[in-house]
């Protein structure tokens, strides 16, 4: 048993500034796994991908992070767009993942269930349910917002 399982999509992100166009991982569950891995906790990750982003799941396992990668077509796919005054962004969406649902969950037990959904359709709500039976629910709200 995991003390906690994140599920939620690494995105590729395009960031487009003044300045430069920069490529690079991100989305909660990237960045949650990222800040936690210091921690003394038994913790895996839940993802869904393309192949061409797999390169980020290795550098996760590298550094000791669970990773359960999960196929899909794309990958959850930003594109940032930050003028001079970065209080201010544009961000459009230019592929989607494959959404996490109950069929295509692996069978992973954990103490709390950490849901990153980056899209109002990410997370499927009886996946919700059937996790909030199985322990704690945590869930990031942003992706529900957009």
């Amino acid at each position: 048993m995991y003390d906690i399982c994140t599920i939620g999509h690494i995105t590729l992100d395009k960031v487009v500034t003044p300045q430069s166009v920069k490529y690079m991982p991100g989305g909660t569950s990237f960045y949650f796994s990222k800040a936690i891995q210091e921690a003394q906790l038994d913790y895996a990750l839940v993802t869904a991908l393309a192949t061409s982003e797999l390169g980020v799941v290795a550098d996760l396992r590298k550094s000791g992070i669970e990773v359960y990668a999960l196929p899909s077509e794309h990958s959850v796919y930003f594109e940032n767009i930050y003028p001079e005054n970065q209080n201010h962004r544009e961000q459009n969406v230019l592929q989607k993942a494959s959404p996490f649902d109950v069929p295509v969950m692996p069978d992973i037990t954990a103490k709390i269930y950490h849901l990153g959904p980056l899209l109002s359709d990410d997370i499927s709500l009886e996946l919700l349910k059937l996790l909030s039976t199985k322990g704690m629910v945590s869930l990031d709200i942003q992706g529900y917002l957009r």
